[in-house]
């Protein structure tokens, strides 16, 4: 079903276009970037950056954002959707803040698949009941759903100001759709220190409410008093404590990332980044406002950046708490 999904949305077009970024990617890795940067075959666009929660760690919910609080311009959206539907495979409509809070997410849904571009979103789950009726009538293909905890206690141990029922009854509500109706539903499990002897119950949860996949997912921490939420299954976590006290990621930083050819990161105001690290848009590459993303990504500072991640991307300040 998730496969005939996908397949509904490949051209011709778009698999040219996966091969020239396979042979860019490749290429780049040895130094070489003579050759313009492909379009990219995915993208995150951001509805908003405001949330309805304070989680533990998360900059948007934190209050910690140093960019300003909006909402996506449609108009502009549209432009991006017209410019890149050829090539664009998957949209992401989420970055940071809570995509159910923009009022036209269903209206950016309904585009990118009029369009032919697979859509899906990740949400804290708060308001998925009482917008049910969007997800019917905008259908889009992939919904995440973070749950975190599987107790009043657990779950807002990190997700500061959530409602655990407003979960469990928006997951019932979209195992109540019919079959044709109903997205692909992933449920993400942020594994910390109190929750993680919780996982083995997350099968009986599956089962329940019909949700298609389960991903357990390590936590990201940016400062030392957080270490305490890493959880003692070290298969679960993406860092390694020292003896004195520190973090640091178990997996070795690779001059390469994928990310930055296959995919684009697009902020409400039209802001290019490079990825979903880069959270305060501080390594600003364009702004679809007044360019092309195919401008941007062929632009001396987009080479630059790329040329900076495959020769060092260790000098890099947002690579250096990123798996990829």
């Amino acid at each position: 079903m998730r496969l005939f999904r996908k397949i509904r949305y490949i051209s011709l077009a778009k698999i040219w276009n996966l091969c020239h970024l396979h042979s860019f990617y490749r290429k780049a890795k040895h130094g070489n970037f003579s050759t313009k940067v492909p379009p990219p075959s995915f993208a995150s666009y951001e509805p908003t950056n405001v949330c309805n929660l304070a989680c533990e760690m998360c900059p948007s919910g934190k209050g910690m954002l140093k960019r300003p609080r909006g909402t996506a311009d449609m108009d502009l959206y549209r432009k991006f959707i017209t410019e890149n539907r050829k090539t664009l495979t998957n949209i992401m409509l989420h970055f940071q803040g809570e995509p159910l809070m923009f009022q036209q997410l269903g209206e950016m849904i309904s585009l990118a698949r009029q369009n032919r571009i697979h859509t899906m979103f990740s949400t804290n789950g708060q308001l998925l009941a009482q917008n049910i009726d969007l997800i019917r009538n905008a259908r889009p293909d992939h919904i995440i759903v973070s749950l975190d905890g599987l107790t009043d206690e657990t779950y807002t141990k990190y997700r500061v100001g959530g409602n655990l029922q407003n979960v469990f009854d928006g997951l019932e509500k979209l195992s109540q759709l019919p079959i044709k109706e109903r997205p692909y539903i992933e449920l993400q499990f942020l594994v910390f220190s109190h929750n993680e002897h919780e996982i083995p119950e997350l099968q009986k949860l599956k089962r329940k409410y019909h949700i298609d996949k389960i991903t357990l997912k390590s936590a990201q921490i940016y400062e030392e008093s957080q270490i305490d939420f890493l959880p003692g299954n070290q298969k679960f976590s993406r860092y390694a404590v020292t003896e004195n006290g520190n973090f640091q990621l178990k997996k070795e930083l690779k001059n390469q990332c994928k990310r930055l050819i296959f995919g684009t990161v697009v902020c409400f105001d039209g802001r290019v980044v490079p990825c979903c690290f880069d959270k305060d848009a501080d390594h600003e590459l364009g702004n679809i406002a007044s360019q092309s993303l195919h401008e941007i990504r062929n632009s001396e500072k987009y080479i630059d950046f790329v040329n900076k991640v495959f020769s060092n991307r260790n000098g890099i300040s947002i690579c250096n708490n990123c798996t990829e």
